[in-house]
């Protein structure tokens, strides 16, 4: 009996099956502007949208990444990894502003069906619009152009 309680610790252990567990990392050191991006636009509170994992597989797709399905939030940093220079950038976050454009339609539609709905929509397309002018921010400040 007492082996088979050791065998079941060991397992549990090997398996990390208890909540205790703590999300492995991947040692990947992330520039700064991965965390800034990430802390405005993937909360759907701050930037007004719900970006999904199949958006994140969508935006890679536009710049050429291929990503695995996982996570929102590794998908997201495995999407980042891709960023090497700022045209890559532009491409990324111009292939983000679209997609929020696309998820902010819907909103607008909703304003002009239903008139006295436009204080809720209005505040997300406010917090989505904010995200889109970080962008440049973000862009200019991280990847500042060359003067050559």
């Amino acid at each position: 009996m007492e082996d088979l309680r050791k065998e079941f610790e060991n397992f549990i252990q090997d398996r990390c099956v208890t909540s205790e567990c703590e999300m492995e990392e991947d040692g990947f050191d992330y520039p700064d502007y991965v965390e800034a991006i990430n802390s405005e636009m993937m909360p759907p509170s701050k930037s007004g949208v719900y970006i999904s994992r199949w958006d994140l597989k969508m935006v890679g797709d536009a710049i050429d990444a291929s990503i695995a399905m996982d996570a929102r939030a590794r998908m997201f940093k495995m999407l980042m990894r891709s960023v090497h220079d700022r045209e890559t950038m532009q491409k990324l976050l111009g292939a983000f502003a679209s997609l929020i454009d696309a998820k902010i339609e819907p909103y607008r539609e909703m304003m002009e069906a239903y008139p006295s709905s436009a204080p809720i929509f209005m505040d997300k397309i406010e917090k989505a619009e904010r995200v889109k002018r970080y962008f440049d921010q973000v862009l200019e400040t991280y990847f500042p152009e060359s003067k050559v």
